[in-house]
């Protein structure tokens, strides 16, 4: 039976936590592309693994199954699964990243290689894994008015890349199944309800618009999302000034995502759907 955990997109482990930490994360380890697609003819890509830290990071590379999901909530998560079974498109056990383990010195930049030997008779289609780098940097002085007590904070970053490997005719869509608003508090809670089609992850774009009594767009939001299994999402968005009156929520999921490649996005008819909420 395969094992599912769940994870968080960036995690920090420390002795101590403390609020004046964050600005460390912020210059530590990062990787580009945040997202990797690899072809069946060229069966190889590549991420680029750097160090905008003061100190130098050791960094680990791993590959594990998993997936964008949402939770009862609505809230999305990555969902990983230990050891998948057939009935998941997985690549982790066909896909190697060069090297493993690196030091980076700060500033310092090394590429990240992985090489696909998929199984001769694999089908059409698109697969998937996630890579994990993570960096564990020099311990952190914390100060303290005590001179006889010394604290230190080990930094833990741990960042996700998704891989994607595609062979064949890879085909998607996106199925609205239900869409749904209304005014909450000072939030407008929308309910995004959809399932892909085809054989390859949505990767796309949801476009919400609030139209006045006019027609005409008052409030605009743009949010990327990827469905790869059934997913139920929460969304929420501040009212701010908007006075009191009925509106139309307006909801079209388009296949862009300006922060991919064009190509490396699947074509797909945009979907769209529409609701009218009260703000009192």
């Amino acid at each position: 039976m395969a094992r599912i955990t769940l994870h968080r997109i960036l995690s920090v482990t420390a002795t101590v936590v403390a609020l004046a930490l964050l600005p460390s994360l912020v210059k530590a380890v990062y990787v580009t592309p945040h997202a990797l697609f690899i072809s069946h003819g060229a069966r190889a890509g590549q991420v680029t693994v750097g160090n905008s830290g003061d100190t130098p990071e050791e960094v680990t590379v791993d590959l594990s199954f998993g997936f964008p999901d949402t939770d009862s909530a609505g809230t999305p998560f990555i969902r990983f699964i230990e050891d998948p079974g057939p009935e998941f498109p997985s690549a982790v056990d066909w896909i190697r990243p060069y090297p493993r383990r690196l030091r980076l010195e700060p500033g310092e930049q090394q590429v990240v290689r992985l090489l696909a030997t998929p199984p001769d008779d694999l089908p059409d289609g698109e697969y998937w894994t996630r890579m994990i780098v993570t960096g564990q940097g020099a311990s952190v002085p914390i100060e303290s008015s005590d001179t006889a007590v010394h604290a230190g904070v080990s930094l833990v970053m741990r960042i996700i890349t998704a891989v994607t490997y595609r062979k064949g005719d890879v085909t998607t869509g996106i199925n609205l199944r239900e869409f749904d608003a209304a005014a909450e508090g000072d939030s407008i809670v929308a309910w995004v309800d959809a399932t892909r089609e085809g054989n390859g992850a949505y990767l796309g774009t949801a476009n919400f618009d609030v139209l006045g009594q006019d027609g005409s767009p008052v409030r605009e939001w743009i949010i990327p999302i990827a469905v790869y299994y059934p997913m139920n999402r929460r969304f929420s968005f501040p009212l701010g000034s908007l006075a009191s009156g009925s509106y139309v929520v307006r909801l079209t999921i388009a296949a862009e995502r300006p922060d991919l490649r064009a190509e490396d996005v699947l074509a797909s008819p945009t979907v769209s759907g529409s609701v009218e909420i009260l703000v009192p």
